[in-house]
């Protein structure tokens, strides 16, 4: 079966989103790869957000940087990503990375200053707040929920 380039870049992003967040698990206790970042990965509507949705936490979650994980992208790919490609993903995924910031207000506000960045997190935001992949919630997770609630809502403002 022949694919797009694009689609070729997001199935070389979710193989290579498997292969680093190997042995992780969600807050459910469910494998981060099928579990989160499929869902994420899913919900975006360009191959740009599937990309960043299914990275978006590998240089937070594992020991590579942003460059690092392009870096891995492009040698799955065999091809190098476009200058152009290179920086619209890179930008995005270095703002969703909330060690960068120095708080979580600081961090929500520079994502909505990128259109892809914004449309990932608003993904990823939508999913967290599912509370029916929490067996039994708690009040931290329920706590944890309203400041998702609140953050979703910030960056849905135009």
């Amino acid at each position: 079966m022949l694919v797009n380039k694009e689609e070729n870049i997001v199935q070389c992003a979710a193989t290579l989103a498997c292969e680093l967040h190997k042995g992780q698990v969600d807050k459910a206790g469910v494998d981060y790869f099928t579990g989160h970042l499929t869902a994420v990965a899913k919900m975006g509507t360009t191959w740009q957000q599937q990309v960043v949705g299914y990275l978006h936490d590998a240089s937070e979650d594992t020991p590579h940087s942003v460059e690092e994980v392009l870096n891995l992208l492009d040698a799955k790919l065999g091809t190098p990503l476009s200058d152009t490609d290179r920086l619209e993903l890179a930008d995005a995924l270095h703002l969703l990375n909330h060690h960068l910031a120095p708080n979580r207000e600081t961090y929500i506000h520079r994502i909505k200053e990128n259109a892809l960045a914004t449309a990932v997190k608003m993904h990823d935001l939508t999913h967290n707040m599912d509370l029916s992949r929490i067996p039994n919630p708690v009040k931290k997770d329920y706590e944890r929920i309203e400041r998702y609630k609140r953050e979703y809502a910030y960056l849905s403002k135009a």
